[in-house]
């Protein structure tokens, strides 16, 4: 298994990956991501976009938003925005790899602290990743959206 980071190269797939990932769907009105947006965050300098391959083959991407990296305040917070692991290759550390590699560049980043959110209609798997990575559980909210 690789981790690399992503370029503008692995986009298609990305897109096509993330897009097809019933977990991403949190909009009553949008299928996932506006393509531009997630486009944006591949060469973003405050994001982390990893990607992990196996012979070639892209089977997991973390994506992760680290928006106070230049902000002058003491804590400096990144988001978790993506985590996913193509379903055949769940449950073999892929995302702990993801996980660890981008928290490393995190740290030299000079971000102090890391949340996200998790689709709790699932399975329970990633909130139960994040719970063992470390993040606390808070408050439940409802997504919520309209399509102007």
């Amino acid at each position: 298994m690789k981790i690399r980071e992503a370029t503008m190269a692995d986009f298609e797939e990305l897109y096509a990956i993330s897009a097809n990932t019933p977990e991403f769907v949190v909009s009553a009105t949008e299928p996932f991501m506006d393509k531009d947006d997630f486009k944006l965050r591949i060469n973003n300098p405050k994001h982390v976009f990893l990607l992990a391959e196996k012979n070639k083959k892209i089977v997991g991407f973390i994506c992760i938003n680290a928006k106070d990296i230049n902000s002058s305040i003491e804590n400096k917070y990144a988001c978790i925005v993506y985590v996913m692991v193509l379903p055949e290759f769940r449950k073999n550390g892929v995302a702990q790899m993801l996980y660890l590699e981008s928290e490393k560049i995190l740290k030299n980043m000079g971000i102090t602290n890391i949340y996200s959110w998790a689709n709790s209609e699932g399975d329970g798997g990633i909130i139960n990743f994040f719970k063992k990575n470390g993040l606390v559980e808070g408050h439940k909210y409802v997504w919520m959206d309209k399509k102007l």
